[in-house]
């Protein structure tokens, strides 16, 4: 899925965990505790990335109940699952139960957060001509109420669609009928193809939660053939990645189970015999995708895989042999930034993986406008050390899609957004950045752009003719505040997805 990584995050909940106070420091002096004790857990999260409002109701009470400051219920009743608690308990870099941090040092910590933090974020916009000649927009006549997808993919003469509510996989043909559907309880939120048949993911639940209801399962060419478990019980999984990781000739799996405290990033060896067995890379909720590769020339399917939920980054994997992996953090974002999908490709066409990636997500409190959103390029200086090379603000950026959608030899990039601002700037749930040759871009979106909320987003030459055609698959979620009724308006219409079909040929 697009980034589901998907999906709704407590990114903002984790800011403070783990809290060691150093001998040195004075207990009035909370910029040094906060520099000091939050940064060996994640990035550190500077007053300026929140308002004050947010900070003082929502951010404050949950960093004190995960670092064991305050009790349970500072946060609310519904922070944690009770299920949930006890597992989360025995991981100190998500919950602490005690805390070495005592009430006056927790008191300027959040004093200097409280007095340092702006009234309002202030981010920039960039007009976006409500014009897109490149393509035409095309809405299937099969409707679904309320939208509800999780996954689009489109292929050659096929287009696929996941569904959460209706908890089924679709397959409509390059002319948008629909062809077949199988019932994927839970949501198809991520489908892989291997010769002998189709591997999906199923979410379990759209809605932030810790219980084990994912599943993925095997859906085999044969005809007449009944799908296979392959693993099941899973938090919230958004993403799995097919690759032979040990060299035997079978095909493991990597999930990325999100959940929402509980989630973890892991590596499935295949035994031959249809079972799987789990190997946790990283014990951390917030996997949203991962891709396989060499990453450092050595022969070895090597792993690169992003997180949300506080400690926000890109983290590699190495493949050591055996089975054994080795970790480092090649990027780090403020656990604010929402992180929501990336994916690789060669920017400057040198033969080495660069990174385009989107932080957005913004939906654990009432939403409110970030100047830091937005679509970011890294640049790989070919040993894996990534440079920021390109910004673009949207608020609410959720995916993109880097490549010469236009055929004139430079790079475009289509990008869409979950929370764009809906009161002012609709438009920018889709944007299409048109390069010029030189990297400046115009941002153009098609007139219809309303017509849903666009969570997923895949490219592919769906008609066959040489150029790459888009989908964009819609998600009814609340709006706050909704004043102009828009989710009322997408459950009522229906409209699971849009063709964004590429007239370049």
């Amino acid at each position: 899925m697009k980034y589901l990584p998907f999906f709704i995050t407590a990114a903002l909940c984790l800011l403070f965990l783990f809290f060691q106070c150093g001998e040195n420091q004075s207990p009035n002096d909370g910029e040094a505790l906060a520099k000091a004790n939050c940064t060996p857990c994640h990035a550190y999260p500077s007053p300026e990335l929140l308002d004050r409002a947010t900070w003082q109701k929502y951010i404050l009470p949950r960093m004190g109940v995960l670092s064991g400051v305050l009790p349970m219920d500072s946060a609310g009743t519904a922070f944690i699952e009770p299920a949930a608690l006890a597992t989360a308990l025995q991981n100190p870099n998500v919950m602490r139960k005690e805390t070495p941090l005592s009430r006056t040092e927790w008191a300027a910590i959040c004093d200097f957060y409280l007095k340092n933090a702006p009234p309002r974020l202030e981010p920039s916009n960039v007009d976006i001509e409500q014009q897109l000649p490149l393509f035409e927009a095309k809405f299937p006549d099969h409707f679904l109420s309320p939208p509800s997808s999780v996954m689009v993919t489109i292929e050659k003469g096929s287009l696929f669609l996941g569904d959460v509510h209706s908890g089924r996989l679709y397959h409509f043909d390059e002319k948008l009928e629909l062809e077949s559907m199988a019932p994927v309880p839970g949501g198809a939120v991520c489908l892989n193809h291997i010769p002998e048949g189709d591997i999906v993911t199923s979410l379990g639940s759209f809605s932030p939660t810790d219980r084990p209801t994912g599943q993925v399962f095997f859906l085999p060419k044969a005809p007449g053939s009944q799908p296979v478990m392959l693993l099941d019980s899973l938090r919230r999984p958004v993403h799995t990645e097919v690759a032979d990781l040990d060299g035997d000739g079978r095909f493991d799996l990597v999930t990325c189970e999100f959940a929402k405290w509980t989630g973890c990033l892991s590596w499935w060896k295949n035994d031959g015999k249809g079972r799987f067995e789990k190997h946790v890379l990283r014990n951390m909720p917030g996997a949203i995708r991962s891709y396989a590769r060499d990453l450092n020339g050595d022969g070895l399917t090597d792993l690169i895989a992003l997180f949300g939920q506080g400690d926000e980054g890109i983290f590699a994997f190495y493949n050591k042999g055996d089975g054994v992996f080795s970790e480092e953090h090649l990027l780090r974002f403020p656990p604010s930034y929402g992180s929501s999908f990336f994916t690789l490709f060669d920017y400057n066409g040198d033969g080495h993986d660069d990174i385009i990636y989107t932080c957005g997500d913004n939906a654990d409190f009432p939403p409110i406008a970030k100047p830091y959103h937005g679509i970011r390029i890294y640049q790989n200086d070919g040993n894996q050390h990534f440079e920021e090379v390109f910004f673009y603000h949207l608020q609410g950026a959720y995916g993109a899609i880097p490549a010469d959608f236009d055929l004139d030899g430079d790079l475009d990039i289509a990008a869409i957004s979950f929370f764009p601002d809906f009161e002012n700037r609709p438009e920018a749930g889709f944007v299409f950045l048109e390069n010029d040759g030189h990297n400046t871009f115009s941002a153009r979106t098609f007139p219809a752009v309303g017509k849903g909320r666009w969570i997923v987003m895949d490219a592919g030459d769906l008609d066959a003719d040489g150029d790459l055609d888009l989908v964009l698959g819609s998600l009814a979620f609340e709006v706050v505040p909704d004043k102009k009724g828009w989710i009322k308006q997408w459950a009522r219409d229906g409209i699971p997805f849009v063709l964004l079909e590429n007239k370049a040929r």
